[in-house]
């Protein structure tokens, strides 16, 4: 018994000290150029009731429940949030340093409790526009200190957001990505053209522009019909290395035969999906958000199963890049 006790001690103990070898520590630093004087934008962000215009976090929940001190414009102004998915949570200003510099703290208290440090700099150009730094330092609580390495990617994402919808918000005409969850959603089986491609984000991205007006003009060519939006299926994804397995697709009739290129069809299935209104810049956050919300929904993707990115209308057609409808398909089990 005494033996067996000890075994249990040991392996218990084993990832406790795992965790004590790592630091926890993190840093993250983010900038972009908003096209608005030094004093509209420091008087956006330090007023914590403008912050749902453009929090990356609210996209998630729009209807967490926000309380706001009697002067969150102010030093030790705050606010708090709590959701159902988002947690919990108060942002609080420290200290302001005239137009250049915001002190603050944030303090989260659900789904685990942490204190770092944010601070924000706007850097005032020659051009009379500012480069805004959004910046954030903390430490893992002691469970969570594996997490530590990966923080940094996680929170620059949303940051990165953040700040583009901030800049939407201050700068007339500017690109920003509008993103919306819309839930779950079956696509039917469907046969489409398509044109393979393995190979390295940049190089897709080439690919596409050429293959896509390709496809269509050997529908409008041959008389064919397209049966529904073009669209990417994603079979494979190292994001380490950004190489991409994946077919560009053209949906047809079932019954479409072609000489020039592969007829495939494509089996239906359950998705979870995401809309982005905006640049295929923004694609790449687009994506991260749409995995962000199925974990907050703790909806679990089917990893083994292709995902789609369909084009919901031709860039060419809209006056603004901000009227590009894009809709991200993530597969998920079936309930």
């Amino acid at each position: 018994m005494a033996t067996t006790l000890i075994v249990i001690a040991v392996i218990l103990a084993i990832p406790l000290l795992y965790l004590a070898t790592l630091d926890g520590r993190f840093t993250i630093r983010r900038s972009l150029e908003i096209g608005a004087s030094r004093k509209i934008v420091f008087d956006k962000v330090r007023n914590f009731r403008s912050w749902p215009d453009w929090s990356p976090w609210l996209i998630h929940e729009p209807d967490t429940t926000l309380v706001y001190s009697d002067t969150p414009d102010q030093e030790g102004g705050w606010y708090t949030w709590d959701g159902r998915i988002v947690g919990a949570g108060k942002l609080m200003h420290q200290k302001f340093t005239g137009e250049e510099r915001i002190e603050q703290q944030i303090e989260f208290k659900r789904p685990f409790k942490s204190v770092s440090k944010v601070w924000w700099e706007f850097e005032l150009k020659n051009d009379g526009s500012t480069l805004v730094h959004w910046n954030m330092a903390g430490k893992m609580p002691f469970l969570f200190r594996f997490m530590a390495k990966k923080m940094p990617l996680y929170i620059s994402k949303d940051y990165d957001t953040g700040l583009y919808m901030l800049r939407g918000e201050l700068e007339a005409d500017a690109e920003i990505p509008r993103i919306s969850f819309d839930g779950q959603a079956e696509l039917p089986n469907q046969t489409a053209l398509s044109i393979h491609f393995e190979g390295h984000l940049e190089t897709m991205k080439k690919v596409m522009m050429e293959s896509f007006p390709k496809l269509g003009r050997y529908i409008d060519e041959n008389n064919l019909s397209a049966t529904g939006y073009p669209f990417t299926i994603y079979h494979k994804v190292d994001l380490n290395s950004m190489h991409f397995n994946c077919d560009l697709a053209m949906p047809v009739p079932a019954e479409t035969k072609s000489v020039e290129f592969d007829v495939k069809s494509y089996p239906g299935s359950r998705y979870y999906k995401t809309t982005l209104r905006g640049s295929y810049e923004f694609l790449e956050l687009a994506w991260y958000q749409a995995y962000a919300h199925l974990q907050m929904q703790k909806i679990k993707p089917k990893r083994k199963c292709a995902s789609l990115e369909m084009y919901e209308n031709d860039p060419a057609t809209v006056r603004h890049s901000n009227e590009i409808v894009t809709s991200i398909y993530i597969p998920i089990n079936e309930h």
